[in-house]
């Protein structure tokens, strides 16, 4: 019984990294923006599974920030990750590179090849837009499984991050 305390207390003391930047955005005229959504593309899944938390202009945002329009909040997603630990022997978890560039390969891809994730903004951008050209985007990774294997300092990883607005 003190094993499973111990171990919650110490599954609540881990922090993952949290991702902060600034975005430029040069619109002329936010009634005209129909669409906005922020992509995440080349998403690392190997490690453990998280929510990551999303929040324009609360550069103090942390696991603790409420997920409310007050805060900042415009959504999450959510990775299922695979672990961050590999059981198989020497290059068992390396991503191959595909035998071919046929459009007609139908073989799947390898589970470990990065994925993607995107989250639809349009009403938050619409309103900040009105007010700064500036936003500050912050990603709270919110580790949902533990083992003493998993890199939760490096948690949320991707290789590319996209504001894409649709106007009329």
């Amino acid at each position: 019984m003190v094993i499973g305390v111990e171990n919650q207390m110490a599954r609540s003391e881990i922090h993952a990294k949290i991702f902060r930047t600034d975005i430029a955005v040069s619109l002329k005229d936010s009634k005209n923006i129909t669409r906005a959504t922020l992509e995440f593309h080349g998403i690392n899944h190997a490690g453990p599974s998280y929510e990551a938390r999303v929040f324009l202009n609360n550069k103090n945002a942390n696991e603790k920030t409420k997920k409310s329009e007050s805060t900042g909040y415009v959504g999450s997603f959510y990775i299922f990750g695979h672990g961050g630990r590999c059981y198989g022997g020497p290059g068992h978890c390396k991503i191959p590179q595909k035998d071919s560039d046929d459009p007609y390969d139908i073989r799947r891809s390898n589970p470990l090849t990065p994925t993607f994730r995107y989250i639809t903004i349009t009403r938050q951008l619409q309103k900040l837009v009105k007010k700064t050209n500036k936003i500050a985007l912050t990603v709270v990774p919110i580790p949902k499984s533990y083992n003493e294997m998993a890199d939760f300092e490096n948690l949320l990883q991707f290789e590319k991050l996209s504001l894409i607005t649709y106007d009329k």
